[in-house]
Order: structure tokens, then sequence, then C-alpha cells
């Protein structure tokens, strides 16, 4: 497939043709169209084959509306006989390709104007893509902080419940070593007591 091929759907085509989808589908079954049907199925034809049948199609009709075996022109030279048409219905002939023609320029607007409505679409979905990218970090850097800040409060927590244990720790230590100098300046003075009550039972053989 052409990449610069302008591509319709059937709805589109059926548009182009003035006739149902239904009827769309079956040129398509018939071969008179090629279209294309991922596996989505939708329908992608292109716009130039469509036009191209549009105008077949205009041919096809105006063939039917002249009359069988009514000719024109010298009866003794076969070569210069044409089918014969009512001035009323050349008119109208004339009058119908106008309209195609007038409803084909008003489809190509149509279809301008749509191709222009989806460009900016494109520009506009980029955008917003851009934007929820944006969002989507700007999330996920408050979600990192609130997880962060709560891991920092609970370390915080637990270091302050350390912190009250080791200065509890602390305070029973130094009652412990209070206690511990009390209990060495007694014995130190019950050994020095001991030991003058010695030297004065020596002294005075006692």
């Amino acid at each position: 497939m052409d990449s610069s091929e302008e591509r319709i759907g059937l709805n589109g085509a059926a548009a182009v043709l003035g006739l149902a989808p239904e009827a769309v589908r079956r040129y398509v079954d018939d071969g008179r169209l090629r279209a294309e049907r991922p596996e989505n199925g939708v329908y992608s034809l292109s716009l130039a084959e469509v036009q191209a049948l549009a105008r077949e199609l205009e041919v096809e009709s105006a063939e039917e509306e002249i009359f069988e075996g009514e000719v024109m022109g010298d009866e003794g030279d076969s070569r210069s006989r044409l089918p014969a048409v009512p001035f009323e219905r050349y008119e109208r002939l004339l009058q119908q390709g106008q309209d195609y023609k007038t409803r084909l320029e008003e489809r190509n607007r149509q279809m301008e104007d749509i191709r222009v409505e989806r460009d900016a679409a494109r520009v506009e979905i980029d955008r917003l893509w851009s934007e929820i990218e944006r969002l989507n970090l700007i999330e996920f850097q408050r979600e990192l902080q609130e997880k962060t800040i709560s891991t920092l409060e609970e370390d915080k927590t637990k270091l302050e419940a350390e912190r009250e244990r080791l200065i509890n720790e602390r305070l029973e230590l130094v009652e412990e070593k209070s206690g511990l100098v009390e209990e060495r300046i007694r014995l130190e003075a019950e050994l020095q007591a001991i030991k003058n009550r010695g030297f004065w039972s020596r002294l005075f053989g006692g």
C-alpha cells in the first residue's frame, strides 16, 4: 500500500458513490473495488479507485437512459449513426454530470476538512500524551516522596526510641557507678578503721 495514497472507509466510499454500505461491500466482493481489511475488520479503500468507480457508474447510468434501437444520422452510413437521445434527456444527463461534479467537489472539500481535523487531532493527541506522561512522572515523584517521608518518619521514630533506651541505660549505669563509688568509699573507710585499730592495739598492747 502506497503510504501517500488517501484511504477511506466503507461509509466514506458509500458517501462518494451515493450508495448504501452493503452495495459497496458487494462491489468489493465482485472484485470491482479493492479493499484491505486488517484484523480489526474495518474496510480500507483507495479514494482514487472509489472515485474512478463513481465515474464508471455515472457512465453506465447515462447509457441506460439511451433508447435502445433508436438511432440518428444517415441510414446509409452506419459509421455516422449515433444513438438518438431526446433533448430533455440530454439536458438531464448534462445536469447529472454537473451534479456529480458538484457533489465530488463538495466531497473533496469535506475530505480536506476531515484531513485537517485529523491532523489537528493528531497534534492534540501528541500534546495530551506528553501531558499525561508528565503528569504520570509528577505522580510517581509525589508517591516516591511520600514513601521517602514515611520511611524517614519510621526511621526517626525508631531512632528516638533507641535514643530513649540508651538514655535510660546511661542513667542506670550512672546510678550503678554512683553506688559502686559509695561502696568503694565505705570499704576504704572500713579498711582504714581496721588498719588504725590494729596500730593502736599493737601500740598499747591490746
